[in-house]
């Protein structure tokens, strides 16, 4: 078995040609210096959705694109990676990655947050080789940085922050960030910041992150992509089986990566619902997957949903008909637990959970936990017809989510009696 997420390999990489156009633009309006233009790029991505893979791969491409390389001009790129998976970690200790800064956090535990991003400013003006003293305050480094990195004619300066929201996890480490490294980057001439996160986006003060700034989502692959990232991993990859684990993983490479290695795929599904929680505290991963397995049967959701939905999972997994309801106190908790590691958002109405989780977990629970799946589909339907009848104003949007799962509990009892 490979590890699940593996180190980056320019010869597996796949997709994202528009990602990498979009910043190859930038760059190139950096390198003519043009006053209006994009000085900061922010790619969104759930988990597993490749945002590490592209950071790795733009660090490698950036300095050495063929229409930059005829205009003689030079491109010098420096990456921050903040929430390294552990397979970057142990490719790094073999490799030595020059341009790359791994930030381990278990590490730096007992720094406070202004020396965190001072050893990170430090790094980046020892690399880009600014005047340079290693007693320099921040104060003075970018001073230094805004003044002898413009001097550099024919040279942009991109900074690639890899995880960046999630860096800013419960403290006060984004502010200085941005005040210390980004804004001074971005604000350059020739400089262009570019960032890849999940999780809530980061209010940015300063004008080149919020005015001057491009931000994309990025999406999952399509059925034919799975189908070339499989072939490039030497797995399995005829088209039947690429749609297979497109409609089980939903075109995340991570996901693709885990139910590509088995045949059938179906028998990763365990393999993938660890991996994806692979980052999350031990002490916690159970909570959690209790969490994400009651709730993946739902587009949406509140507390009160939350609190629903545990107890029938409770129930079901100590075999009992009923059990007590959670207290809005404990629904609240479970609500927190999932944000607190970026693994639901608030949208529209609801708080959804990220959808490379949901899809695998939806998926885990088909082929692996059935009669759970079907008690908690029941429940929500019975929840959905209940506050239908009693709340009029909501009885069309009620009625819809109870039709939408009876039909995917349908066609998931249709599946399993045709095996």
């Amino acid at each position: 078995m490979e590890k699940p997420q593996p180190a980056y390999r320019p010869e597996l990489f796949v997709n994202h040609a528009d990602e990498i156009e979009l910043v190859e633009q930038a760059v190139r309006e950096a390198l003519a210096r043009k006053p209006r233009r994009t000085r900061a790029i922010t790619f969104y991505g759930e988990r597993g959705s490749g945002k590490t893979w592209l950071s790795r791969h733009l660090g490698t491409a950036l300095p050495h694109p063929p229409d930059v390389q005829a205009q003689a001009k030079r491109v010098k790129v420096l990456t921050l990676f903040l929430a390294p998976p552990k397979a970057e970690l142990d490719a790094n200790a073999s490799q030595q990655h020059q341009h790359c800064y791994f930030y381990e956090a278990s590490s730096a535990s007992c720094q406070s947050p202004d020396q965190i991003v001072l050893e990170m400013l430090h790094w980046v003006c020892q690399r880009w080789e600014v005047t340079y003293d290693e007693q320099a305050s921040a104060a003075d480094l970018i001073y230094w940085l805004g003044r002898d990195l413009p001097q550099h004619d024919g040279v942009a300066f991109v900074l690639i922050v890899d995880s960046v929201f999630e860096f800013g996890k419960g403290n006060e480490r984004l502010p200085l960030l941005e005040d210390q490294l980004l804004t001074p980057v971005a604000s350059l001439d020739n400089g262009l910041v570019v960032m890849t996160g999940r999780g809530a986006p980061f209010p940015w003060r300063s004008v080149p992150l919020r005015q001057e700034s491009v931000e994309k989502v990025l999406p999952p692959f399509h059925a034919q992509d799975v189908g070339e990232q499989l072939a490039r991993c030497a797995f399995l990859a005829d088209p039947a089986r690429a749609a297979r684990i497109h409609a089980l993983g939903g075109g995340y490479p991570l996901n693709t990566h885990v139910l590509g290695q088995a045949d059938p795929p179906e028998a990763e599904l365990e393999e993938l619902v660890d991996a994806l929680l692979d980052f999350v505290q031990s002490g916690v991963q159970r909570s959690v997957r209790e969490a994400l397995e009651a709730l993946c049967v739902l587009d949406r959701f509140r507390e009160r949903e939350i609190a629903i939905m545990m107890a029938r999972h409770r129930a079901e997994s100590n075999g009992e008909e009923r059990s007590e309801g959670l207290s809005m106190e404990d629904a609240r908790s479970v609500r927190d637990l999932l944000l607190d590691n970026y693994l639901m958002r608030w949208q529209g109405a609801g708080y959804v959970i990220n959808e490379s989780v949901r899809v695998a977990y939806r998926s885990y629970l088909q082929y692996h936990k059935p009669t759970l799946f079907a008690a908690l589909g029941c429940r929500a339907i019975e929840m959905y017809r209940t506050w239908s009848e009693n709340y009029p104003n909501a009885e069309m949007y009620y009625r819809r989510q109870a039709e939408q799962l009876g039909a995917l509990l349908a066609s998931v009892n249709a599946l399993h009696q045709s095996q």
